[in-house]
């Protein structure tokens, strides 16, 4: 796991270098701002566990979003700002996780309830209540490392408490990996068996992986198609009220220091986006394989 720590010290370092500079020259990406989207995984105390946010961190950011004026909202809140036009507070952001795991209820809901924060969970349909660990946890469950998923019963607790259940497809494979007919099933398919067992709307969807190497063009029209209204990315940036509705961006929230937290915040690293385009993905493939820190 020192590979890993070495990865996390070298992103900090990077964000937080980029960060200083823009905010010094003035190019802190503010624009026409509306939205921020915080993108966690896993929330627990697990070492040697990466994409791991540990507890008492989240909750100190969770504080740090209040100190710093921002607005949490929910969900409701997004899908009237790109559905109706109706304007979001200043400085909204929303909380929202991706995978499903059991720590967002058995950690991460806690802290949100603590705040009187919402939150929202894209769960991948085929790992609700298997014990069997996504793809991109074999490798850390052969050393011993395990990160459950919740059950579907579990969902209804989320709910209650205050975190929004929406889907992140079936398979947690990227769609650019399937043929679109089965990209077609993974997206319309969770839907129909989430709102089917929630008995509401599921009106979001979350891509997995979520860069622009992992989505196409063709995906949006299938995510459309199914009835979803908004869709998330895992491309880093804020949007703005002209921003695509299914191609809404999300900074994904690491082990930050406050200082670089803030600056996340506040746009002053957007340039970092880069690594998002197809040629960043390919360039971060290289690196994680050079550092022995590739997973599936």
């Amino acid at each position: 796991m020192r590979a890993e720590r070495i990865k996390q010290l070298l992103k900090n370092s990077v964000y937080r270098t980029i960060g200083e500079t823009a905010e010094a020259i003035g190019a802190n990406g503010n624009g026409d701002r509306s939205l921020r989207v915080l993108m966690y995984h896993k929330v627990n105390d697990l070492p040697g566990n990466p994409l791991t946010m540990p507890v008492s961190l989240f909750d100190e950011q969770m504080d740090q979003l209040r100190q710093l004026g921002y607005e949490v909202v929910d969900l409701e809140a997004v899908l009237a700002h790109y559905v109706q036009g109706t304007p979001l507070p200043p400085h909204a952001v929303l909380i929202t996780f991706d995978d499903g795991y059991y720590d967002n209820l058995e950690n991460a809901a806690r802290v949100l309830e603590k705040y009187g924060y919402p939150g929202v969970l894209f769960v991948p349909l085929g790992y609700l209540g298997d014990r069997l660990p996504l793809p991109h946890e074999e490798h850390l469950a052969a050393q011993g490392i395990l990160n459950r998923t919740i059950d579907w019963e579990e969902l209804v607790e989320l709910e209650r408490r205050g975190v929004r259940i929406e889907s992140h497809g079936i398979s947690h494979r990227a769609l650019a990996d399937l043929e679109v007919d089965e990209a077609a099933r993974e997206i319309a398919l969770s839907k129909f068996r989430l709102e089917e067992r929630l008995g509401r709307p599921v009106r979001a969807f979350s891509y997995v992986k979520g860069s622009e190497a992992h989505y196409k063009l063709v995906h949006l029209s299938l995510v459309r198609q199914a009835g979803y209204d908004v869709a998330f990315t895992a491309v880093s940036g804020a949007n703005s009220p002209a921003t695509d509705p299914l191609q809404l961006r999300r900074y994904n929230i690491e082990p930050y220091s406050p200082r670089t937290f803030e600056l996340v915040l506040a746009g002053a690293c957007d340039l970092i986006s880069v690594k998002d385009t197809v040629t960043g993905t390919h360039a971060r493939r290289l690196f994680n394989a050079a550092l022995g820190t590739s997973t599936k």
